[in-house]
């Protein structure tokens, strides 16, 4: 049975008795009103890891369509996950009922149709969740869909990917969407602000050295918040000397400019992630810190990597990056020591 399936409490319990029964005959059972009680507790007990599900909202309306991509811990219960899509939707702060309903299709022959006929009909039915319930109870694969309702306007959740997560990951996050609804606004940055809570993200700024801190609360971009929990910058490292020393030596640019591109370039390798997207997530923090070319564009992410060479020549020498990077594991904890500050 996989990690998400559903386990038969009363099955896994009934056979658990029986073979207790027939191991330990009758020393260990007493008479009680006529039946046969075992003593001892047969209560059994399961626990299973937290996943992350990533869940496709959509609001689909004959003048607009709104979507979200949001990531959750799948041990949320509904009403947690209510507040969630408030805060992804921009929704009004009223009182408007809310209520989610698990979707159950069923295929049954057309009416007037023999048994054997290939003309089918789709019947939906749905049943109301009840929110104290957990969103692992329902939405535990990929393609299963609940409908959540909020006022006049109904909501589509579909499953679209389920993996492992750790300590670090977030509770929620909302890694993508489009459209808004009338007077609210798509804010990717303020969400997931609002999703990982103030407190959170000044728990996770101390950890870094100042001019790190400095550069995402100069931006405004709590995006990386979550990356950095990811990152768990309180682990503790396992570098030799020698790098520690080179690393103690970053940034070596001596302008305002070079040390932001520096650093934008450190976020961006700190997502692990492909070229493009480290080149994404260095562009846009420089744009965010407000630094353009000389004709007033954007500046790309060669221009940034040049602005620092001497800093990232450093990192490319201790596999930080390049072609003789080392092993991703590794280059998490240069990361964490360089984010965190060395000496």
């Amino acid at each position: 049975m996989s990690g998400t399936g559903v386990f038969d409490l009363d099955s896994l319990r009934d056979r658990k008795n029986r073979e207790r029964l027939k191991q330990t005959g009758p020393k260990n059972q007493a008479h009680k009103g006529g039946e046969i009680h075992d003593d001892a507790d047969t209560t059994v007990q399961l626990r299973r890891e937290s996943l992350t599900v990533i869940l496709q909202v959509s609001n689909v309306r004959d003048d607009a369509e709104v979507h979200r991509h949001i990531g959750i811990n799948d041990a949320l219960t509904f009403a947690q996950l209510h507040d969630v899509l408030v805060t992804c939707f921009d929704l009004p702060p009223e009182e408007s009922p809310w209520h989610f309903y698990r979707v159950d299709k069923s295929v049954e022959n057309g009416a007037g149709k023999d048994a054997d006929s290939t003309n089918e009909e789709q019947r939906t039915e749905s049943r109301r969740i009840d929110p104290s319930h957990h969103v692992a109870e329902f939405l535990w694969r990929e393609e299963e869909v609940v409908e959540f309702t909020w006022g006049l306007w109904d909501f589509s959740l579909t499953v679209a990917d389920i993996y492992p997560r750790d300590s670090g990951t977030p509770q929620a996050l909302c890694v993508g969407g489009s459209g808004s609804f009338p007077g609210s606004r798509f804010d990717l940055t303020a969400i997931n602000a609002e999703l990982t809570g103030q407190a959170v993200i000044d728990e996770v700024l101390t950890y870094l050295t100042p001019p790190a801190r400095g550069i995402i609360e100069r931006s405004r971009l709590f995006d990386f918040v979550p990356l950095l929990q990811a990152l768990d910058l309180s682990r503790d490292v396992e570098l030799s000397p020698e790098i520690l020393q080179k690393l103690s030596t970053l940034p070596r640019e001596v302008t305002t400019e070079g040390h932001d591109a520096f650093w934008s370039v450190v976020l961006g390798l700190a997502c692990m992630g492909a070229q493009d997207l480290m080149d994404a997530v260095t562009v846009t923090t420089m744009e965010a810190l407000g630094w353009i070319d000389d004709d007033g564009e954007e500046l790309t992410a060669d221009e940034i990597w040049g602005m620092c060479e001497a800093s990232t020549g450093v990192l490319a020498s201790v596999g930080a990056w390049g072609p003789d990077a080392a092993a991703p594991v590794d280059r998490l904890d240069i990361l964490r020591a360089v984010l965190r500050g060395v000496g």
